[in-house]
């Protein structure tokens, strides 16, 4: 009986770490699809970027910026971002993840190099 209870539980043990992991796979992957559509416009006139924050600190605040287009469908983007920044709390609460609690200054503007957007913090 003993060995059945020390099985379960680690069958247990082993569900929730996988459930746990492919929360973190989803929320890598939104940020990736993020991060492709904030790139998919080349940066050639900054008056056009906007930059707004993403994802959630353990203890408050997001993790940081991420430019954006005007020139993409701007709801969208920022409903997903959103979204992120939303599961990203969730997770943070339901897996108890800590973090640093160091505030994320917000970047001063957005410039292009090379056709990229760059965020500027100074």
């Amino acid at each position: 009986m003993l060995v059945l209870i020390i099985a379960g539980a680690s069958a247990c043990k082993k569900n929730t770490e996988r459930t746990k992991e492919a929360e973190e796979l989803k929320l890598k992957n939104l940020f990736a699809e993020i991060k492709s559509l904030s790139e998919q416009v080349k940066c050639e006139n900054e008056a056009d970027w906007k930059f707004r924050p993403i994802g959630s600190k353990a203890c408050g605040g997001p993790t940081g910026y991420v430019s954006y287009s005007s020139k993409i469908d701007t709801v969208a983007f920022i409903q997903k971002v959103e979204k992120y920044t939303d599961e990203q709390a969730n997770f943070n609460k339901k897996w108890n993840i800590t973090s640093d609690c160091m505030f994320v200054s917000p970047p001063k503007k957005v410039v292009c190099e090379n056709e990229k957007p760059k965020l500027v913090y100074q």
